[in-house]
């Protein structure tokens, strides 16, 4: 142990040993030597340290790589970028071919467009089709399900048909037809613009008489609006509509042994050309200083003055 002990003291801390005795423990306290790391390789990175999450390198892109989009199905995927897009142009002009060939159209129009044997009774619901926003849905709908034109138009027939034979469809008015109806036995030496003026001027004194029966009040022997409007929607446009108020108007002024006059803005409303003066005098286009005074209904209503009366 003396030995030992008289040993350590005399080696100082990073000096060999005394002797050479190279296989004694290093001094208490000395710096291990370092340890000698091998040379980096040229080309070889560094390993990474425990503590470190080991690097993810991506792939390397090739020049001329294939770019695959999402969806596109494998049978469409070339041996280049140019042969997929080929490939893709090929199948879609193989799509419009045959939307093409099952008389698909680009846009909604073409369903409006019937030919070939139609059956009489529909012809004139058909040529509506194009200005109700009913077809315009439905054609936009079929549009876009790509319903080819024949299909399309064979049901859109076959549905008026089946409601024509049920008696769903109501008559078409022929607006033309209806009005050269309604030309007074009075006007029809007129020329023809004066003749449209006293068929509008027969309308607006049925729809007065209308209105002034809705200013009396349901509960006073009127009727109420909601009826008078439904009334204008129902039977406005024909002449069988306004000979109706015609009527109702003559009977409600006692002309078929009823009650006191009716009257159409103070003045009795009738049939006859003197009291239908009368009542278009009444109406606000023919007021001065109203705020819808028409001078051209003014001078008409002069005019027709000056023939029932005399000048």
């Amino acid at each position: 142990m003396k030995t030992f002990l008289d040993r350590l003291m005399r080696n100082a801390p990073g000096d060999p040993p005394a002797g050479g005795g190279g296989d004694l423990p290093a001094a208490i306290g000395a710096t291990p030597p370092a340890a000698t790391v091998p040379p980096v390789a040229a080309g070889n990175p560094p390993a990474p340290s425990a503590g470190d999450p080991p690097a993810v390198t991506p792939p390397p892109v090739a020049a001329g790589e294939i770019y695959k989009p999402e969806h596109l199905p494998d049978t469409m995927l070339g041996k280049s970028n140019k042969e997929t897009l080929d490939n893709a142009a090929k199948a879609l002009k193989g799509y419009r071919d045959r939307d093409a060939a099952n008389n698909v159209p680009d846009t909604r129009d073409a369903y409006a467009e019937f030919a070939g044997d139609i059956a009489e009774p529909i012809k004139p619901h058909l040529e509506t089709l194009k200005a109700d926003p009913l077809f315009a849905r439905v054609a936009d709908k079929a549009l876009a399900m790509k319903v080819p034109v024949p299909v399309y138009q064979g049901l859109v027939q076959e549905f008026l048909s089946v409601s024509q034979e049920m008696g769903l469809m109501e008559p078409i008015v022929d607006a033309a037809a209806e009005k050269a109806a309604l030309l007074p036995e009075t006007a029809k030496h007129l020329s023809a613009p004066e003749q449209t003026q006293a068929i509008e001027q027969r309308m607006n004194t049925n729809f007065a008489f209308l209105d002034a029966m809705v200013a009396r009040g349901a509960d006073k022997g009127g009727i109420a609006k909601d009826d008078a409007d439904f009334a204008k929607a129902m039977l406005g446009d024909s002449a069988k509509g306004h000979r109706i108020f015609e009527w109702m108007a003559k009977t409600a002024a006692g002309g078929a042994g009823g009650g006191p006059a009716m009257q159409v803005n103070g003045v009795p409303h009738a049939a006859d050309p003197k009291a239908e003066l009368q009542a278009r005098a009444a109406l606000p286009q023919n007021t001065s200083g109203h705020q819808l005074f028409d001078r051209a209904s003014w001078d008409q209503l002069q005019a027709d003055y000056r023939r029932v009366h005399g000048n």
